[in-house]
């Protein structure tokens, strides 16, 4: 038995975790307590008066108004289920070395299902999170964590596209990233707990930055002088220099240590009106699906079940900003000769932007890096109910526990299983659920940046 690896996302450890109390309601309030702080830098100080000048004397005094205020945030819980194959009781005495099987099968949807959880708190910390675009002008969008409880399905990108901050138009450049670091620290980024998250190093504090590793390898290429002061710094290290570690090492540039990130989110700019038709790159990854976006109807439609999002919310005339999986299910017999194989999606490796009627070609034409900090939000699980006087209850888990239930109870009400019964409960599949809410607590110390992919162009040796 033979297993690939599976590539694990740090948002699990990343995010707080805490309990949403029983009882509450389906909406809960948060309060940010605002910075409290004189408006002015040049306040009016008086003299100490003597009781000659003063009937007071040194006891007059003026007291001045000190001002603190909070932000109210509401959030409210959300839920979501998995399912795994049906497999048969029967079976496990039949297949050659079931117990090695089965125990590699139970880590693989074990990681799918915190796959799942990842995915998810990643989609809200980009939410959450103020946004910028790659551009000169240069400048950031408040996130939306006030809006719409719980967060949607889909990260809201519409500053993009219809507000302040327009398309990306550049690559990521260090000195975007510096001003970043500026911003964060004059917003008190650093100075709150963040266990151990953000440290402070010889340029001030050290923000970790979850980023691509072809960008974090790019950013030292892109300027020729930051490129050359990072590598004289470290001659005296030898081969254990920055500059010539393998990719996908970390390292710290400035302000940001560059914690790599094999899947970065990516997203395909979708003019309104125009038909994308996109096919994969990646070898055995094969996929070809075609995708209108109608604005009219507000609605991506497509040509395939389960490659992108239906019903994705617009509000806008132009165009929308399509989030492309990284992986997606293949039946290929390269890849499986039984069941349905994860792979690395090749549009999403493919950022030459061909996006026109009935054109093919690459889609993945904008990525995104994030600003980490754990003091964005807090994640609360449910607690359930597992007891009541005079009630036998079932307990239940809210935090994506399987349980392999049998008999009928996994098989009615699902595809497929019309007709099917099992009345010596041989049949069964695993089942979890998770319930929880994202209290925002500063979501201003998130940042996302967003910024446009370069072209594949490899330096060439022409053989003479």
């Amino acid at each position: 038995m033979y297993a690939r690896a599976t590539w694990r996302d740090l948002w699990m450890n990343l995010v707080p975790r805490d309990e949403y109390p029983q009882g509450a309601g389906y909406v809960r309030s948060s309060f940010e307590i605002a910075r409290s702080a004189p408006n002015t830098e040049e306040e009016a100080w008086a003299a100490i008066q003597p009781l000659s000048s003063n009937a007071n004397g040194a006891c007059n005094i003026t007291y001045n108004q000190v001002y603190v205020g909070e932000h109210e945030n509401q959030y409210a819980p959300e839920n979501f289920g998995l399912m795994g194959p049906l497999v048969c009781q029967d079976d496990f005495t039949m297949y050659w070395r079931s117990a090695a099987f089965w125990e590699k099968y139970f880590t693989r949807i074990e990681q799918s299902n915190q796959l799942s959880l990842t995915n998810r708190l990643g989609n809200i910390y980009r939410q959450y999170s103020s946004k910028a675009a790659a551009r000169n002008d240069f400048q950031w969008a408040v996130g939306k964590w006030a809006g719409t409880q719980p967060p949607p399905q889909f990260v809201d990108m519409t500053d993009y596209t219809t507000g302040s901050l327009g398309l990306p138009t550049s690559d990521l450049t260090q000195e975007m990233l510096d001003s970043t670091a500026r911003d964060l620290m004059q917003e008190g980024a650093d100075e709150g707990d963040t266990d151990a998250w953000i440290s402070q190093g010889a340029d001030g504090p050290v923000f970790p930055l979850n980023i691509g590793l072809d960008m974090s390898h790019r950013l030292l290429l892109n300027n020729s002088e930051l490129r050359s002061d990072y590598n004289q710094s470290f001659q005296g290290w030898k081969e254990m220099n920055p500059v010539i570690e393998r990719l996908g090492a970390r390292r710290v540039i400035k302000n940001f240590r560059h914690m790599i990130n094999r899947f970065p989110a990516r997203w395909c700019y979708v003019p309104n009106g125009t038909t994308i038709n996109y096919s994969s790159t990646g070898g055995n990854s094969s996929t070809n699906v075609v995708a209108t976006y109608n604005n009219t109807l507000g609605i991506l439609s497509n040509g395939a079940a389960g490659q992108n999002p239906v019903n994705t919310p617009v509000a806008n005339g132009l165009g929308i900003l399509l989030r492309i999986p990284s992986r997606i299910n293949s039946t290929n017999s390269l890849d499986v000769t039984k069941g349905v194989a994860s792979v690395t999606n090749g549009c999403w490796n493919d950022p030459n932007p061909t996006v026109v009627a009935g054109g093919s070609g690459g889609v993945a034409m904008f990525e995104a890096v994030e600003v980490l900090n754990p003091l964005v939000y807090t994640e609360e699980v449910l607690m359930p109910v597992n007891s009541m006087p005079n009630m036998k209850l079932t307990p239940q888990n809210y935090y994506g526990e399987w349980d392999f239930v049998t008999g009928n109870d996994a098989l009615l009400g699902i595809a497929g299983c019309t007709g099917i019964t099992d009345p010596k409960h041989k049949q069964g599949r695993h089942f979890a659920e998770y319930r929880h809410a994202s209290r925002p607590v500063h979501p201003v110390f998130g940042r996302m940046i967003l910024f446009k992919l370069c072209g594949n162009s490899y330096d060439t040796v022409t053989c003479s």
